[in-house]
């Protein structure tokens, strides 16, 4: 048996954009171990759908910011780099352009900019840092980078570094987000709260 498996991307009207093939299966006499998928298969399956959703996202809303937002001209481009973005289900290379601002917008020298490169500053999904700051919190660093390796399919690119980052930035923007530390409710000291009478 051969099985084929295939991700079609449809517009919003319905019509379809693209078609792409990520998996071939291939089984032949039936055993236990190859019923269903096995987890290998399983990670390189959603690591394809993967690649194919976020290059289709990504390249439309590329699309979309190609126009200038006062004028509606297209707005020239610099050049191309690659931008790296780990996910849950693998690290993704983008596509994303440098484009100059349009002559009704800029107010100084023109300097590029990448609207992919600004929208994903972080260049780590928040599910991803969210499982890593998860289970860094029961564990240790090591075992974190470890059990998600085997669980997700992220071709080892989860290491012990970058779960750290990961939660160093995260506690960053938990800590900000908390505003500046006000001090105790009660002013004084311990001595002068234990001259205080009791309470009967």
């Amino acid at each position: 048996m051969r099985l084929k498996v295939q991700v079609i991307i449809e517009s919003e009207s319905g019509e379809t954009e693209a078609v792409q093939e990520v998996a071939t299966l291939e089984r032949h006499a039936l055993r236990p171990e190859r019923l269903g998928l096995t987890l290998s298969e399983a990670k390189a399956l959603l690591q394809e759908v993967q690649q194919a959703m976020v290059t289709h996202q990504s390249a439309e809303y590329v699309t979309q910011q190609l126009a200038c937002p006062g004028c509606g001209s297209i707005r020239p481009q610099k050049g191309k780099h690659r931008l790296v973005f780990r996910t849950l289900f693998g690290t993704v290379r983008l596509e994303s352009p440098r484009l100059y601002p349009c002559g009704c917008c800029r107010t100084e020298a023109p300097r590029s900019f990448s609207p992919l490169a600004a929208l994903l500053p972080e260049r780590t999904a928040p599910e991803l840092a969210y499982l890593e700051t998860k289970f860094a919190a029961l564990t240790s660093y090591g075992l974190t980078a470890e059990l998600l390796a085997e669980v997700l399919p992220t071709d080892g690119n989860i290491n012990v570094a970058g779960v750290y980052r990961n939660v160093q930035r995260v506690a960053e923007r938990m800590e900000a987000e908390l505003g500046e530390e006000k001090g105790p409710f009660i002013e004084g000291c311990q001595r002068d709260w234990d001259a205080l009478p009791h309470k009967r």
